[in-house]
């Protein structure tokens, strides 16, 4: 029962903080880097900062209450993910190749793209463990992903890198939020009576979902 609640927590608490980070992105232009809303003197800076701490204690909170490999990388990306919201870049986000760039930019861009990659690698180890939610969220965050970081070296600042970089975050959240419905649902189902405990069905449940 703590286990359900922790990942149902986990649940609305990335769902919140998923909507706050729209909420802080939505008006910037399709051209700007997605941090660039957490600048201070940016109009929803602290709803951007509120969403990627929110994001760093879903993962906390899933890595807590996941009982398997999920745990390892998903527990990694809490202070990266942590990090990349208390520092944020300076005006604008410069970043290499194609813009002269600072210390400050430098950490909060390797933190984002290591805790987004953590996330990424959770999702192979959902994979690896059989759930098919995990495989299809491969299929489609991975691509997204691979894009952001071609196009951040290949064209650098643009819509296209800038479509892609919400898309590959918003795959990411629903991973998440996802992943953690999922654990729930399977912890509802736990095979605790004697009813259910050996029984063909309780043993096909009590493989992960998420």
């Amino acid at each position: 029962m703590a286990s359900r609640a922790v990942a149902a927590t986990a649940a609305v608490l990335g769902t919140i903080s998923g909507l706050l980070l729209v909420r802080a992105v939505a008006p910037a232009s399709l051209a700007d880097y997605v941090s660039a809303s957490a600048v201070p003197g940016q109009p929803h800076t602290l709803a951007y900062r509120l969403g990627i701490f929110g994001l760093a204690a879903t993962a906390a909170l899933l890595a807590v209450v996941t009982r398997s490999i999920v745990a390892l990388p998903l527990a990694v990306a809490v202070p990266m993910i942590a990090l990349s919201g208390a520092v944020t870049c300076t005006p604008g986000c410069p970043l290499p190749p194609y813009e002269q760039t600072t210390a400050q930019d430098l950490v909060h861009a390797t933190t984002s793209v290591l805790g987004v990659g953590l996330c990424a690698l959770a999702m192979l180890a959902g994979a690896w463990r059989g759930s098919r939610f995990s495989k299809i969220a491969i299929f489609v965050t991975w691509p997204l992903l691979a894009g952001t970081a071609i196009g951040i070296v290949a064209v650098g600042r643009g819509s296209v890198t800038g479509v892609l970089e919400r898309l590959g975050l918003v795959a990411c959240v629903m991973w998440l939020v996802g992943f953690a419905l999922g654990h729930a649902a399977r912890s509802s189902r736990s095979p605790r009576s004697p009813r259910s405990a050996g029984s063909p069905r309780s043993a096909g449940a009590s493989r992960y979902p998420g």
